[in-house]
């Protein structure tokens, strides 16, 4: 009631000076005191005092500060374009090579700093979706030579099953597109990602595989690879094909890089597409297996023509009328 209210009032007012003395504070506050966490929350003097939600663009969060209503006007504005300005400085640091290759995506045509025209679209893609792309599922063209060349500069790898930025695998990179990308996605719960260092491990956690992908891994097979390392795996099986070692003796070298056993190594090989092939001597050797070619067109086997039925069928004097006709 009304004695509830002048109550309120009176505290609200004895408070005022406590909330302006925290702002300025906080607005006035070094990098190193406010700190980001794993789900996505601004901490401030052992407290939480804002949440990230979705922006306008994938690495453009909003801030949603976390205050009093009785902070308004310049003190409230001043505490949010200091967390703002933190967040901005976050991302700078450690997701640089991805706002350098942005700004080659958004500079204009002809211009020193625009990515060349037939590689603005694998750019852009690799700017929407944190720095990483299935191959498989880009379509890229035969000769990806001027693609390469146009995005080398920018420190683009094309591998065999993923275009990437190296740099952004590293831990404190790879972490913050992880949370970005749980942002961008409102993933409610986000999943704590791996000690910084692990090539590998299994995702026994079930995180989403597009949380993964933010952070630089591929799952194959129940267990999540780095992308390097997966890249790192693949050169050495084609360097045993050409060296004819036998799987044998590359089990323990494929066991040591990803840190899995035998079994779930063969489970990933077999998802990767290889397999060990049988040689003279009864060893074998690790293989790619091959899927049978599309047919090229114009070669698709001339229809037959249909059996004729028996002369003593029913059928046979059908067919007659038929022809007669």
């Amino acid at each position: 009631g009304i004695h509830e209210r002048a109550l309120r009032a009176a505290a609200v007012k004895g408070l005022e000076g406590e909330f302006f003395a925290r702002a300025r504070k906080l607005a006035g506050a070094a990098n190193g005191d406010i700190t980001l966490s794993e789900h996505g929350r601004l901490w401030w003097d052992g407290a939480i005092v804002a949440n990230l939600s979705p922006g306008s663009a994938p690495l453009a969060p909003n801030i949603t500060l976390l205050a009093d209503e009785n902070l308004k006007g310049e003190p409230r504005e001043s505490v949010q374009r200091r967390l703002e300005e933190w967040l901005a400085a976050r991302i700078k640091t450690r997701l640089e090579p991805l706002l350098v290759l942005r700004a080659g995506v958004e500079a204009k045509a002809g211009t020193a700093d625009a990515i060349l025209a037939e590689a603005r679209g694998i750019a852009h893609q690799l700017c929407e979706n944190f720095g990483t792309l299935d191959t498989a599922r880009v379509g890229l063209p035969a000769d990806k030579r001027t693609l390469i060349r146009a995005l080398r500069p920018y420190g683009v790898w094309f591998g065999r099953r993923a275009i990437y930025l190296p740099k952004l695998l590293r831990p404190e990179a790879a972490s913050l597109l992880a949370l970005l990308w749980g942002v961008w996605t409102k993933l409610e719960n986000v999943p704590a990602l791996p000690r910084a260092g692990l090539t590998s491990f299994v995702n026994d956690t079930a995180a989403p595989e597009g949380f993964l992908a933010a952070a630089g891994f591929r799952v194959i097979a129940g267990r999540a690879i780095r992308l390097d390392m997966l890249e790192r795996l693949e050169d050495v099986l084609e360097k045993s094909v050409i060296e004819g070692t036998t799987a044998e003796a590359m089990m323990p070298k494929l066991v040591s890089l990803l840190g899995c056993g035998n079994d779930e190594l063969r489970e990933i090989l077999g998802a990767l597409g290889w397999h060990a092939a049988e040689v003279t001597g009864g060893a074998s050797v690790w293989r790619r297996m091959t899927p049978p070619k599309p047919r090229a067109r114009g070669h698709e086997p001339k229809p037959q023509p249909a059996p004729k039925p028996p002369k003593d069928s029913p059928f046979a004097c059908l067919a007659a009328l038929i022809a007669a006709k």
